[in-house]
């Protein structure tokens, strides 16, 4: 499974929608169920499933699906 699969798969399940809900350019507040909460819960749990940690400046820049998928790819690679 790819990052963005990955992803993708966690973000539906913290948001509980369908996977057709998502695309590279939703981002947060785009649909009811991503708000800031749900939002905290997401990163936290790419972090612990990639063994990763953002950068509170990294943190602020995760506006959309993409941002989260590049910095997640810009880490795992590390």
């Amino acid at each position: 499974m790819s990052v963005k699969e990955e992803i993708i798969k966690i973000m539906t399940e913290v948001l509980e929608v369908e996977e057709s809900t998502l695309d590279e350019d939703t981002a947060i507040g785009d649909i009811p169920e991503w708000d800031s909460l749900h939002h905290l819960n997401i990163i936290s749990t790419i972090e612990n499933r990639f063994g990763i940690q953002f950068t509170p400046d990294i943190l602020m820049d995760l506006e959309d699906v993409s941002d989260i998928v590049k910095a997640t790819e810009d880490r795992v690679k590390k």
